[in-house]
């Protein structure tokens, strides 16, 4: 019981690090959203940014219409993704494959 309770502790102090350490952790939230939501934001709201994460060739062959192409091992570096931290950013692939 005691060594579970040392795991604990250890995890509990290596998140708290990692809050500290990478504030961006910490103000970022995300939720899932359904495909319906999706169609909903887009058609109501201003500043909503949809970005297809799959390949170009995936994006070239279908996406939706309006958004932009990020794939998703460019996502960091990448020049398209707004600096308005306002904007809502919607991610989307192809679902689990």
């Amino acid at each position: 019981m005691r060594h579970k309770c040392n795991i604990c502790c250890l995890l509990i102090a290596v998140w708290a690090i990692a809050l500290v350490a990478c504030p961006v952790f910490a103000a970022t939230t995300y939720q899932r959203i359904t495909a319906p939501e999706t169609k909903l934001l887009l058609e109501k709201e201003d500043g909503v940014l949809l970005i297809n994460v799959l390949s170009q060739l995936e994006f070239e062959l279908h996406h939706i219409p309006g958004s932009i192409s990020i794939p998703i091992d460019r996502l960091k570096k990448s020049s398209l993704l707004p600096e308005d931290k306002d904007i809502s950013l919607i991610f989307y692939c192809m679902g689990v494959r």
